[in-house]
């Protein structure tokens, strides 16, 4: 006839401490993402054509971006092609196409159990609409420019992919990377 519980004032409150500890632990770990974004080092999962590697800095152990073996050379080529200003994009697609070139594979994993897959996503190639998007992503001329940078470009730990001058050739005046005599 009673629902009564001793403990249950003592649950409610670790409850809460929990929720506390938890919003604590986001907050520092967002803080120094935030930080060591800002000072040039990578903080996500590395984008096509390069990998993602941890090294010992002045700052700690941080990761930094380095070419991919495999996927970086179809990235390269792209900004070379687009550059020369002869090729269209359709044609720079078809190209990379023709050399193999496929979009990374990403597992999607059932969020009860780990171990199966329910799909694959990737493995798609080059489109025309997506030259534009990668050519004009300013981490491939080494240079990150993001939210967490308050949309300013920071000069990266790690060389790009391409030089600026083949990055601001390839985007063909709609964006250009500059370094000014202070390292900005």
């Amino acid at each position: 006839w009673s629902t009564y519980s001793p403990s249950f004032k003592n649950e409610l409150l670790e409850a809460e401490r929990a929720k506390d500890e938890l919003r604590d632990i986001m907050t520092r770990m967002v803080g120094a993402s935030i930080h060591y974004t800002n000072l040039g080092y990578w903080m996500r999962q590395p984008p096509f054509g390069f990998t993602g590697e941890k090294v010992n800095t002045p700052n700690g152990k941080r990761v930094v971006l380095k070419p991919d073996e495999q996927e970086a050379p179809y990235m390269i080529r792209m900004f070379e092609m687009r550059a020369e200003g002869i090729y269209t994009d359709e044609q720079i697609a078809d190209e990379l196409n023709r050399l193999g070139f496929r979009t990374r594979i990403q597992y999607v994993r059932d969020k009860h159990d780990k171990t199966q897959i329910i799909k694959k996503i990737g493995g798609v190639p080059m489109t025309a609409k997506k030259i534009g998007y990668y050519v004009s992503k300013l981490t491939y001329a080494g240079v990150i420019k993001e939210k967490w940078t308050k949309d300013e470009p920071v000069k990266a730990q790690f060389e790009g992919l391409v030089s600026l001058t083949l990055f601001n050739k390839a985007n063909r005046g709609k964006l250009f990377v500059e370094i000014s005599p202070d390292n900005k």
